[in-house]
């Protein structure tokens, strides 16, 4: 609501129109169901921020990430290099090219990002979490996968999902279980 009412009152206020992207597209994975529409907005909007600011690596990181969801792949590689471009310095970039770098099964690549992530910010957003986790995860590491998903900064995000596989690796089925009821409280 609040994004909203600021590009009505500044129609060209590129960092409101990829936060409002981010929120479409959010919402899209958490709802239980993508529309069309709010997939198309989030684009839509990624875009338009691009557009509005083209020199701001923020906006380019979104729009990379949007479209590596969409399985654009080399336009999404593109944008990411100009965000690094841009600003090397900016660990939300690095934080979301892990997550879909270790998605692209480089999972190597994908910690390398997350930890320049970690070191670039050193007050990150809980997601951050979420993302390291999901690479040590991927890594077979599900002891450290555990270790970072139990932290209380996680439980803003959907992590119990790589909480609960890492505790069933480790085959601590009864926690995982737990872990699993709880996920699916907070997405049916």
């Amino acid at each position: 609501l609040m994004l909203t009412r600021a590009v009505s009152l500044d129609p060209d206020y590129a960092e409101a129109y990829r936060w409002l992207a981010m929120n479409h597209w959010m919402g899209r994975i958490h709802s239980g169901g993508p529309t069309e529409f709010n997939r198309s907005l989030a684009l839509e909007q990624a875009r338009k921020a691009v557009t509005l600011d083209p020199n701001d690596a923020g906006c380019r990181w979104v729009l990379a990430y949007l479209l590596a969801y969409e399985r654009d792949f080399a336009e999404a590689d593109a944008e990411f290099a100009k965000a690094i471009e841009l600003d090397p310095n900016e660990a939300d970039t690095f934080a979301a090219l892990s997550d879909i770098t270790v998605l692209a099964g480089r999972v190597g690549e994908g910690l390398e990002h997350i930890r320049k992530a970690f070191r670039l910010n050193p007050f990150p957003a809980s997601w951050y979490y979420l993302t390291l986790g999901q690479a040590q995860y991927a890594a077979g590491d599900y002891k450290a996968a555990v270790e970072t998903l139990r932290r209380d900064e996680t439980y803003r995000t959907s992590s119990r999902r790589f909480l609960a596989a890492s505790l069933a690796q480790l085959g601590r089925l009864d926690e995982a279980r737990a872990e699993v009821e709880l996920f699916l409280v907070g997405n049916p």
